[in-house]
């Protein structure tokens, strides 16, 4: 049977099925790819706890999620404070939700420019949400996943960690960082059921990237906002860039049973950039 052959559900294929009944903590995930994540695992039945700072736009996610006829929760939370992050997850915890699949998609960028114009509390601050904040979650949720003898993990890294661009030392450290966590926690749990694994996008054609990056790169340089745009996608082999809904499906196929022998892996979603 093909693992894409649809269910019975509308809008559900059997790549997923496994996902009724499941749990999924989302960071970042009421905007952007975390939203697209958020999206499509409430559409193929888990319940979805969205982690993050804004309300507003956590409502919407909500809001969102509950038109497609899935159920979700929002907590908002200081990705940078290790007791925000804590009373968080103990707070849902005491309601009696469990996770059952983590997504650690929340991350910063945070200053462009050389090293020695970097001030070290920038790299802190990078740190604390990109590379600290997943290795939190994953130790609050994992004893939970071992006594089940079932978990997942799907880190949201880049690919920066490999081609590590000029200028931003303090992102591809925490993403190198982030990687090298993936394939070490991945060999602590593998034996209980629980998969760990890292998908890293390229640049991805979010909204923010849309309406900031874009129109700040064209007043640096005088290039159009479209000429950059096609200068980016010449650099790939595929001549596009990634979408979030390419991400999101990326990280349902993780969670889902096709993907219960993968493991350690960090996948480069970059079209061969």
């Amino acid at each position: 049977m093909s693992v894409l052959k649809k269910s019975g559900k509308p809008g559900v294929t059997d790549l997923a099925e496994n996902l009724k009944g499941k749990t999924a903590l989302v960071t970042g995930g009421a905007g952007g790819i975390g939203l697209a994540v958020s999206l499509l695992l409430a559409r193929e039945g888990a319940f979805v706890i969205i982690l993050g700072r804004d309300e507003y736009k956590g409502q919407k996610a909500l809001e969102s999620i509950k038109k497609i006829g899935g159920k979700a929760s929002f907590y908002s939370v200081d990705l940078m404070a290790p007791v925000s992050v804590k009373d968080s997850v103990e707070s849902f915890f005491k309601r009696g939700l469990r996770v059952d699949i983590l997504v650690n998609n929340a991350g910063v960028s945070g200053f462009m420019g050389p090293v020695v114009n970097t001030p070290v509390d920038e790299l802190r601050d990078i740190l604390r949400v990109n590379l600290e904040a997943p290795f939190q979650l994953s130790s609050l949720v994992l004893p939970g996943m071992i006594e089940r003898g079932y978990g997942r993990i799907v880190n949201i890294s880049s690919v920066a960690a490999r081609v590590n661009p000029p200028n931003s030392v303090s992102y591809n450290i925490s993403k190198a960082g982030l990687n090298s966590f993936t394939k070490s926690l991945s060999r602590e749990v593998a034996s209980h059921g629980i998969t760990v694994n890292a998908l890293a996008p390229g640049l991805v054609l979010t909204e923010r990237i849309k309406k900031n990056r874009l129109p700040g790169l064209s007043r640096e340089t005088g290039i159009s906002p479209d000429d950059l745009l096609e200068g980016m996608k010449a650099k790939t082999d595929t001549r596009k860039l990634t979408s979030e809904d390419e991400i999101a499906q990326a990280v349902l196929f993780l969670c889902s049973k096709g993907a219960d022998n993968i493991s350690g892996e960090v996948i480069e979603m970059s079209g061969g950039y």
